[in-house]
């Protein structure tokens, strides 16, 4: 459940820098601002269905599907991660669009911590921490 949530932040949350690897320590806040979509290609941005966050100056963001919001919050950059609260549907972490009638109107807060890596220009790797599950992915940038 919260496995695939975690991959999706991985990939999404993750700062661009100018060397292959950086901390979050070392990136500007800018960089995280923008479109981000879950995957190992710039393909991803074209693909209608494919999982995305979009990072706003004033420290908000969205995680959707096919277009639809399934988690919003705040992000901030601590130290050598990106903090994540947000509040989602218990759906989110599986598929929300058929399991959201049994959750109905229930929604959670989730805390995600994500240690980036490997950053380049409109790419980066990222660890992410929700609980006591650790998980890896990859975003790329959207423009």
């Amino acid at each position: 459940m919260r496995v695939k949530f975690l991959f999706f932040g991985f990939l999404m949350m993750f700062m661009i820098g100018l060397s292959s690897v950086a901390n979050a320590a070392d990136m500007d806040t800018d960089y995280l601002v923008g479109n981000w979509a879950i995957g190992t290609t710039e393909q991803k941005c074209a693909d209608t269905e494919s999982e995305r966050f979009v990072f706003r100056k004033n420290g908000t963001f969205e995680a959707s599907r096919a277009n639809k919001a399934e988690a919003i919050g705040f992000w901030q950059i601590d130290d050598d991660m990106v903090r994540l609260d947000f509040i989602s549907s218990g759906g989110f972490f599986q598929d929300i669009h058929t399991q959201l009638k049994a959750l109905e109107n229930r929604f959670s807060y989730f805390q995600v911590k994500l240690v980036p890596f490997n950053v380049d220009e409109n790419r980066f790797e990222a660890v992410g921490i929700l609980g006591d599950q650790v998980n890896k992915g990859i975003a790329v940038r959207c423009e």
